[in-house]
């Protein structure tokens, strides 16, 4: 009979002792769970952030190349050639193109921003070469007296 007693009484201890097992297993992995939530909240505002921060730099470029369009117009617009006319024409024809690109910039998703940033950055290359064309083409109307 004792020995019954005995067993009993070790397996409700190994029973006990499995539970307080089980609960801190339970709580563990609650705990991590959590963690990987906070981990993919944190991971979400980083990438939120640096697509803007993208965004943002992509902007400002092409800003800066449509304020130099539009500087270098007023200037032709001095000059009323038909040279500058057509000079004109060209730069109104890239300022187009890069105010389109500066709008789907500012409307793209983080889905669709690889693809609109491969296309600015295109733009950008193509408008440096179609700059430095452009003041190659029409030097002669840059030049200071």
């Amino acid at each position: 009979m004792k020995k019954i007693f005995l067993i009993i009484g070790v397996a409700a201890f190994f029973a006990c002792n499995e539970s307080s097992t089980q609960e801190e297993k339970k709580e563990q992995a609650k705990e991590d769970l959590q963690k990987a939530a906070e981990d993919i909240k944190s991971a979400a505002s980083s990438t939120g952030d640096y697509l803007s921060e993208q965004k943002k730099q992509a902007e400002d470029a092409i800003r800066e190349r449509i304020s130099e369009i539009d500087q270098t117009t007023k200037e032709l617009k001095k000059d009323g050639d038909e040279k500058s006319e057509t000079a004109r024409k060209k730069l109104e024809a890239l300022k187009a193109q890069m105010n389109k690109k500066l709008e789907d910039v500012k409307s793209s998703s983080a889905d669709t921003w690889d693809s609109t940033r491969a296309a600015a950055d295109q733009l950008m290359k193509k408008s440096d070469k179609e700059w430095t064309d452009f003041k190659q083409d029409f030097k002669d109307l840059f030049k200071k007296d």
